[in-house]
């Protein structure tokens, strides 16, 4: 089967079945494993504004919804070149990747017929049913069974024990954005108590003063789109700095890697244990996984 993936987590999924061989096409965001980028790119952003401050992106996203205009641009000549019979896809955010209308709309205007297969998720149990569905689609649903299986082993929930720290995972900077859909969920499997966000609803737009009222013990800033270098990189601006400095609870602020949380696919369940680990190490905290404390200097996780 020659598998096309234009979304970074169905990427993920396909190799975690391990179906990697059968894909012929990717997404230029779609970077895990690493192995992926071999592949070429059918889907480009139409503007690389990756190191524009976090402010400029968000403006320049909200003026481009606003207008109906894409986001992304998708190469219907290499599209009709490679012919995939499986075209894996979203339509659940326009921001994160093209949706399912416009892939269909290029698969025609390129000739071709694959079997699409968008995926929609909203809360960790549904993204543990997308691995089902991508299994089912690459004809391999006993594997997609027994991935799903560990994965809701390692995403199960913490039995409480004492009170529960508040948490806030910011999934954007400039304006900041406290993470919903999936992440609330996260948050109580892992221990914590999330300071905003309701299960399925999207993120919810704050400021950092309504953020810091909303007194977060443990902060994690996980930026869509963003690995932790170019989250630090961010928080070189001063003025930005000094409100993430003034939302920090007892428990400090945290940069994660963004897949662990904005990526539907196997590594939220890191993610969850990246919050579990956190939250229930204290003072004896270790990076698992790409996250580091900040200030590098700053205090460390309250006991």
């Amino acid at each position: 089967m020659r598998v096309a993936s234009v979304l970074p987590s169905a990427t993920e999924i396909v190799c975690a079945l391990g179906h990697e061989g059968e894909l012929v096409a990717r997404s230029a965001e779609c970077d895990y494993p690493a192995s992926v980028s071999r592949l070429p790119a059918v889907m480009r952003p139409r503007t690389l504004e990756v190191d524009r401050p976090s402010a400029e992106i968000d403006a320049r996203v909200t003026a481009a919804r606003r207008a109906a205009e894409s986001l992304y641009v998708l190469d219907v000549p290499l599209l009709r070149d490679l012919g995939p019979d499986l075209l894996l896809t979203q339509d659940l955010c326009g921001v994160c990747s093209v949706t399912d209308a416009e892939v269909a709309d290029a698969c025609s205007r390129a000739g071709i017929a694959p079997r699409i297969v968008s995926l929609t998720p909203r809360t960790l149990g549904d993204v543990w049913a997308s691995v089902d569905t991508v299994a089912d689609a690459v004809h391999d649903p006993a594997r997609g069974r027994s991935l799903v299986s560990d994965l809701r082993r390692r995403s199960a929930a913490t039995p409480a024990s004492g009170p529960r720290p508040r948490v806030a995972v910011v999934e954007w900077l400039d304006p900041p954005i406290v993470a919903g859909l999936w992440v609330p969920e996260m948050i109580r499997r892992a221990g914590g108590t999330p300071v905003a966000g309701a299960d399925g609803e999207p993120g919810v737009r704050v400021t950092w003063p309504e953020l810091r009222s909303l007194a977060p013990d443990l902060v994690v800033l996980s930026p869509c789109s963003f690995p932790v270098e170019r989250t630090r990189h961010e928080l070189d601006l001063e003025s930005l700095s000094r409100e993430v400095e003034g939302a920090a609870g007892s428990r400090g602020v945290f940069l994660a890697d963004e897949a662990y949380f904005s990526r539907p696919g196997p590594r939220l369940a890191d993610g969850v244990e990246l919050l579990h680990h956190l939250i229930a190490a204290g003072p004896e905290w270790a990076a698992p996984m790409p996250v580091e404390p900040w200030p590098a200097s700053g205090p460390e996780v309250a006991g």
